[in-house]
């Protein structure tokens, strides 16, 4: 017998192939955690993407692509970075400003703040990622 809360628990993420104005296309496909494709009563959406083995050529691979396009949202948004220590440091630009951050550490978005991340750095041999919260649902975007 199902409980009454059995309709919140996602036990199994749902692969997208692609996310607007993002190139993670060496982590394709990506797998959504939470979102009201799979909990329809959610506000929030989550992505997880993360490399459990890293390596010289995924740091040299990152570090050679471009951010994703500046953006912006009509909801809150939270970059949670996960894993081992130093394993991944990310750029995040956040309107005129950038800042660096390394695993784990966690980048608050408000609403309407243009910005993008990329990873710029990394630790072979450790395990680190990502895992983007839109604060709504869904994953949209809106041009800087």
């Amino acid at each position: 017998m199902a409980g009454r809360y059995e309709h919140l628990v996602v036990r199994k993420p749902v692969n997208v192939n692609e996310l607007p104005d993002h190139d993670f296309s060496h982590v394709i496909p990506y797998p959504v955690l939470m979102g009201k494709d799979l909990v329809k009563d959610a506000n929030a959406w989550a992505l997880y993407l993360f490399i459990k083995n890293i390596t010289r050529e995924m740091i040299d691979l990152a570090v050679s692509m471009d951010r994703a396009t500046p953006h912006k949202h009509d909801f809150d948004e939270m970059y949670l970075m996960i894993g081992d220590e130093n394993a991944i440091t990310f750029e995040v630009m956040l309107a005129d400003e950038t800042y660096r951050v390394a695993t784990p550490g966690a980048v608050y978005i408000p609403k309407g703040v243009p910005h993008a991340i990329r990873p710029v750095d990394g630790t072979p041999g450790l395990a680190g990622g990502l895992i983007p919260v839109c604060l709504n649902g869904e994953y949209i975007t809106l041009p800087a």
